[in-house]
């Protein structure tokens, strides 16, 4: 992009050098003398005048510059052969000069044009300088826009596709100015969002950077936010250290000694591969630790079981005896639910045999004091 804004700027000077020079540059209006006769005094000074006159022009390149005053040194004959045809040469060899500048800064196109005008003809040359530089340079500008477009950022992108519906003065403008001065917003905007996500150091940076110049915004963005990120990455990965479980914790220690890559890695993804696997070990612990109470449960149910049946036998006898099976819920049927109380399937019957017994005495008491009275 540098060189093709340098390009734009050494434009109009080159504009003006040689080719428009050669272009109004004409032959001494003296007429040349006889052969075998000497200039008059009045030629040489014609010569002379002449010869000044056009290396003072304003386009006049160096290599002309140098070639008229070597030619004035040489004297007369001398500034009569540069003005009939050395100047010509000298002038061709400044285009060639300037076309070669041009190139060294310009975009593809440019360089392109500007390669083939140096394989053709000196037309060919004050071709391109006077007209196929600028014309290579439109094309060029807009390829460069849509570059900056494609990487740029909200601001810049508006901007950009702006001047791509203008004139080509709009895009030159877009190119030297308008996009830095779109940049500066965005990067306003991308230092906003970095703080809202970052962490107390990339924080306290970001905002210092926006209280500054726009030159503060973008450092901070090509280099700030990162350096202070390896700090608050640190801190985020101790915090995580103190309180995952083994894996996580030797998978944070190995991070911590390791590069700022090292940590950035634990932080995307070490810290939860590291924290299954200390999830995996728990349940697994879990599972031992629940299939040896499993087994106590079922002891204990049998041993239940047994009471239950006792309890429900001694109960004839005035007491009752109920256990309690830990461990072991019992399944969900009726009878089975029951004996876990101490009462089983005969318990309807022993009702039964009770009331009849009660009836009974009541009976008898009622006879004996009949029989009194």
């Amino acid at each position: 992009m540098s060189a093709l804004v340098a390009s734009a700027a050494i434009a109009p000077a080159v504009l003006l050098s040689s080719p428009a020079f050669a272009a109004d540059a004409k032959t001494p209006a003296v007429s040349a003398p006889d052969a075998g006769t000497e200039l008059t005094e009045k030629q040489i000074v014609e010569d002379r005048m002449e010869l000044l006159r056009l290396m003072g022009a304003k386009g006049a390149g160096p290599i002309f510059k140098g070639a008229g005053t070597k030619a004035l040194d040489q004297g007369p004959a001398a500034v009569r052969k540069f003005l009939e045809s050395g100047q010509f040469t000298a002038r061709d060899d400044d285009n060639r000069l300037a076309i070669t500048r041009i190139i060294s800064v310009g975009g593809r196109g440019v360089r392109e044009a500007g390669t083939k005008a140096l394989n053709g003809t000196p037309e060919d040359r004050v071709r391109f300088l006077e007209k196929g530089q600028f014309e290579a340079r439109i094309v060029d500008n807009r390829v460069l826009v849509s570059q900056i477009i494609n990487k740029g950022g909200p601001g810049v992108r508006e901007a950009g596709i702006k001047a791509l519906q203008g004139t080509p003065e709009d895009v030159q403008a877009f190119i030297d100015k308008g996009q830095y001065e779109a940049r500066i917003v965005d990067n306003r905007v991308l230092v906003s969002q970095i703080i809202n996500k970052g962490g107390p150091g990339v924080r306290e940076a970001g905002k210092k950077a926006l209280l500054g110049t726009p030159e503060d915004v973008q450092a901070f963005l090509d280099k700030g936010q990162y350096e202070v990120r390896i700090v608050d990455n640190r801190v985020l990965a101790t915090a995580i250290y103190a309180k995952g479980g083994p894996a996580v914790k030797a998978a944070a220690l190995k991070a911590l000694k390791g590069t700022p890559e090292d940590v950035q890695a634990f932080l995307d993804k070490g810290q939860y591969e590291a924290r299954k696997k200390d999830e995996a070990d728990a349940d697994a612990a879990k599972d031992s630790g629940a299939g040896t109470g499993s087994g106590s449960g079922s002891a204990s149910g049998g041993t239940t079981a047994g009471s239950a049946k006792t309890g429900a036998g001694s109960a004839k006898g005035g007491e009752t005896v109920t256990s309690v099976a830990h461990n072991n819920p019992a399944p969900a049927s009726a009878g089975s639910s029951l004996a876990a109380t101490g009462a089983g399937s005969e318990l309807p019957w022993a009702a039964a045999g009770t009331a009849a017994a009660l009836a009974g005495g009541a009976g008898l008491l009622v006879a004996a004091r009949r029989r009194r009275a």
